[in-house]
């Protein structure tokens, strides 16, 4: 029986001792990380990450102490990271268009990303994705150039979009399915292969196999299921109208963000029934990027006043935090006057912590800081009522 246990105590110590590497990283500044890989030949992994991050702290944790991943990142990348929160870290996100934690970028020594990670995974996933940043060619980076230089075969563009979407690029995978769908032969797109492919990648409103694809919306509801149909060309044109904001807000991309717009009020000359707080969406986008609050304010007006508009609350939270985000102060009252309003409806619980949230930031705005104290804590008070009763609770919005 000694002997037993002495030989399970050995067991369980080689086991523990079996996984005790880690990746290590260098710290140093990012000019110094560059000129370290360029005369090394090496290429850097870089670990972009925030301490709230909790995929972030899981991958640290499960996945980079892992030997098999410990040994082969340590044997074959500078390994380098960054709290994009602090320190360099806000110039390298802008830098790099980090937008999700946990992202992995691999870079040479040039600054060039040759490869692009974006999420958690496992080992065994990590260290297959790694391997790719080995062969440039076969990532999003590698292929961009095989695309832009005019290979546009049905190979390489699928493999282009594929990678594009693992990397969470989804304005520039829109940007390559765009010229590789309007590429095909109209008849062509109706096939189910191709339909596919669309359902999958072709996000792009203002493409024409998109315009084309919508104006045979019967005849796809026939060969597949309406409700596929309808839920992609929604989707799809949801999701664009959320791209264009991000576009006015940014200031970028704004070609392609008035070409979509253009391509959806077109699409939507007469609007289906899902389709009018998209519109209403996009007037709201048009008058807040030309500071037209007064022009905004009298259409958030107009939706209040419609009983059947869908998803009232939402639209005029979301407009009412527009307000209190970019407007003058003058116009701060209106975002008030509709919380109001919204509130004499007796509104659910997840409203009620829209509502306490958006007064909190309106009161800050205006400087009064003690009743901005006490609506935070009306806001936090109904988040854990919420969450006493198993229910969603929104996300906090930024001062």
């Amino acid at each position: 029986m000694k002997k037993l246990l002495t030989g399970l105590a050995c067991i369980a110590a080689l086991t523990a001792s079996a996984q005790n590497r880690e990746i290590l990283f260098k710290e140093a500044d990012w000019k110094t990380q560059l000129a370290t890989a360029k005369k090394e030949n090496k290429i850097i992994f870089f670990d972009a990450y925030t301490t709230w991050c909790g995929p972030c702290k899981m991958m640290a944790k499960d996945v980079f102490t892992k030997d098999s991943v410990a040994d082969m990142f340590n044997n074959t990348f500078l390994n380098v990271k960054y709290d994009m929160e602090k320190g360099e870290g806000p110039a390298l996100k802008d830098n790099y268009g980090v937008s999700a934690y946990p992202t992995y970028l691999f870079i040479n020594g040039d600054g060039e990303v040759v490869h692009k990670i974006v999420g958690s995974m496992s080992a065994a996933e990590f260290m297959t994705e790694a391997g790719k940043a080995m062969k440039p060619e076969s990532t999003a980076f590698g292929l961009a150039k095989k695309f832009n230089s005019g290979d546009h075969s049905e190979a390489t563009a699928i493999a282009y979009m594929e990678a594009l979407e693992k990397a969470y690029e989804a304005e520039k995978m829109g940007t390559v399915a765009k010229v590789y769908f309007d590429g095909l032969p109209k008849s062509a797109l109706l096939e189910k292969n191709n339909w596919e492919l669309a359902l999958k990648y072709l996000n792009n409103p203002s493409s024409q196999a998109f315009a084309y694809l919508y104006a045979n919306k019967a005849e796809l509801e026939k060969k597949y299921t309406a409700n596929q149909v309808n839920m992609y060309f929604e989707r799809t044109m949801n999701m664009s109208v959320y791209a264009v904001k991000r576009s006015y807000e940014k200031k970028t991309n704004l070609q392609e963000a008035k070409e979509i717009t253009a391509a959806i009020r077109k699409l939507q000359a007469k609007p289906t029934a899902g389709a009018v707080s998209m519109l209403a969406q996009l007037d709201l986008i048009e008058f807040a990027a030309a500071n037209q609050w007064g022009k905004f304010s009298a259409k958030v007006d107009a939706v209040m006043a419609d009983n059947d508009f869908p998803r009232k609350a939402g639209f005029v939270i979301s407009a009412a935090n527009d307000i209190v985000t970019a407007a003058p102060a003058k116009y701060y009252h209106e975002a008030t006057k509709w919380a109001n309003q919204l509130e004499k409806n007796n509104p659910d619980l997840f409203t009620s912590i829209q509502l306490a949230d958006l007064r909190k930031r309106i009161l800050k705005k205006q400087g009064k800081t003690a009743e901005a104290e006490v609506m935070a804590n009306k806001a936090m008070d109904l988040r854990k009522e919420a969450m006493q009763k198993g229910q969603m609770t929104p996300p906090i919005m930024k001062d």
